[in-house]
């Protein structure tokens, strides 16, 4: 649970960097902190999601968590576009949050792996 909660908070920062590059024309730090503020609370959800994922899948092998992972990303942005729902921006939502959320998920699973190998690479895992 400590590597999933240090892969959330090392998601958000990283993600205040990346997100700008795919919102606006401009780079702007805004965006990357607009869209964080936004994901900093679905982070949680997908910490308590990826401890369940981990505890009841049978086959534990990296590209099949990190698919699960995704998918159960792509949900939650789904979700996020119909209570958001506009009829007049909701391929802009979708697509955005869509994008937004297999960023991230791709960071968390990522880092959240990489602290896994560390930790049972120094005896602590």
């Amino acid at each position: 649970m400590k590597n999933k909660i240090i892969s959330a908070v090392i998601t958000l920062i990283l993600g205040v960097f990346i997100i700008p590059l795919f919102i606006g024309y401009t780079y702007s730090i805004a965006y990357g902190i607009y869209g964080t503020a936004f994901t900093a609370p679905a982070m949680l959800v997908a910490v308590v999601v990826s401890v369940v994922i981990e505890k009841y899948s049978k086959n534990k092998k990296v590209l099949i968590m990190y698919i699960k992972h995704l998918f159960c990303a792509l949900i939650f942005s789904l979700l996020f576009s119909l209570v958001n729902f506009n009829i007049d921006t909701f391929k802009d939502t979708i697509y955005l949050s869509s994008l937004m959320g297999s960023i991230y998920i791709t960071i968390f699973v990522i880092f959240d792996y990489l602290l896994k190998s560390l930790n049972k690479s120094n005896g602590f895992g």
